[in-house]
């Protein structure tokens, strides 16, 4: 999972980036110069730069915030009417500022409760399913409960931490289809939730007639591919 201190060197990363392949050019007026690209080559790679950047900042400092208002406007106005550069190298400027606000406590990442309920799932709740399956005095319903817990626990975090609604009762289901409807996750995952949560339900309401050691552990795994899938679609890696 994301750290603050890997999000914040991030951002440093990224203003870093966009202040690549361009230089800056005196004028003789009394405004001053403007940056502009070492090579007009270069301008799909700046812009690209600038693209993630803005999307970064929408990101984790948030749609609404001035940090991504400002960083976005200084990008459509070309940095006050001097040119598409100077635009972006200013992007970079508010990036820097935004790590040192978070660094310094006066800012927040958004989704970062997000990011630690993923954290839980993945970490202390599959640690406990493991432990489960393992344990042969143990029903194998108590396992594949927990890991459906897990798997939804997860989701809820990625789908709150992408900002999503979510259409009808909270639920496993639910919250897939949210991260299939935009476009997050893939069709065979949505496929994926679909039967892990089918064999969730089926031992959460008594229906054990048919649930075994082998199918508690194949749970486990499946859902920790699937974990792990999910982190890296949301850049966790």
């Amino acid at each position: 999972m994301k750290s603050q201190e890997e999000l914040v060197a991030r951002a440093r990363r990224y203003a870093d980036e966009v202040r690549l392949d361009m230089r800056y050019e005196e004028t003789d007026g009394m405004y001053g110069g403007f940056w502009t690209a070492d090579d007009k080559k270069s301008m799909g790679r700046i812009e690209a730069r600038a693209a993630a950047a803005l999307d970064f900042l929408r990101r984790y400092a948030g749609g609404d915030s001035q940090w991504f208002r400002r960083a976005q406007a200084v990008y459509e106005n070309h940095g006050g009417n001097e040119s598409t550069e100077s635009g972006v190298r200013q992007i970079g400027d508010i990036l820097e500022s935004w790590a040192d606000s978070v660094d310094e406590g006066y800012s927040s990442i958004v989704g970062a409760d997000a990011l630690g309920v993923r954290a839980v799932a993945s970490t202390d709740l599959m640690e406990q399913v493991r432990a489960l399956v393992a344990d042969t005095r143990v029903t194998p319903a108590a396992s594949i409960v927990l890991a459906g817990a897990a798997l939804e626990v997860a989701l809820r975090g990625a789908v709150e931490e992408a900002g999503l609604e979510v259409a009808g009762a909270r639920s496993i289901s639910a919250y897939g289809k949210a991260l299939r409807s935009a476009d997050l996750i893939n069709k065979q995952d949505m496929k994926d939730i679909e039967a892990m949560s089918g064999l969730r339900n089926a031992a959460a309401h008594g229906e054990h007639e048919d649930l075994s050691r082998e199918r508690a552990g194949l749970l486990e795994q499946q859902v920790n591919m699937f974990l792990t899938k999910l982190g890296s679609y949301l850049g966790d890696r």
